[in-house]
């Protein structure tokens, strides 16, 4: 390592090597993430991803255990389990309702609502899904993959005759997952 001209190193303050050098304190870029460059899919239903508006990538959270001392402090140590939160979408309903009734029917299918005719077995409960993070140049730099996906709510359709101008319906729906990985493309 060479001479600092003032005699004193990085090192001596708690710095490594590796932050005396600018080069290694600057950022790759200088773009920053866009919220509107996304592509999602999800592969039971087609019709959801072509209307898709908005995705939530879910938090993750990781537990941690109190340990107490004989100092009357506790000392948090991380190790427990990881949480994740639901993965949620809002999506325009189209005109022939079919993405929301895409939902609507993986749902019911999923669970005994009169009898064991409209249930699927429980391997075809589940579906993969991937969320695309698009670069500033909308060109892909991440694949986001949802693992064992099954929706557990679907919001309702507001019908509103006071309303006097038309906007789209936008419907949302919540989805549990096993887990997500997150990969460069």
């Amino acid at each position: 390592m060479p001479n600092d001209p003032a005699g004193i190193s990085g090192d001596q303050f708690g710095i490594g090597n590796f932050y005396e050098t600018a080069s290694n304190r600057q950022p790759s870029t200088d773009n920053y993430l866009i919220n509107n460059s996304f592509k999602f899919a999800i592969e039971r239903t087609p019709m959801v991803t072509y209307f898709c508006q908005k995705v939530t990538l879910p938090s993750l959270s990781f537990g941690f255990i109190e340990a107490p001392t004989k100092y009357g402090t506790r000392v948090k140590v991380a190790g427990t389990r990881y949480e994740f939160d639901s993965l949620e979408i809002s999506f325009i309903v189209d005109e022939e309702m079919k993405n929301w009734i895409e939902i609507y029917q993986w749902m019911r299918d999923m669970g005994n609502v009169e009898d064991f005719i409209e249930y699927i077995p429980l391997e075809q409960h589940k579906s993969e899904a991937e969320l695309i993070i698009l670069s500033s140049a909308y060109r892909p730099k991440y694949a986001v993959s949802f693992i064992d996906l099954f929706p557990v709510n679907l919001g309702p359709i507001d019908f509103d005759s006071s309303i006097t101008e038309t906007e789209p319906v936008i419907a949302t729906a919540s989805f549990q997952y096993r887990h997500y990985d997150i990969n460069p493309i």
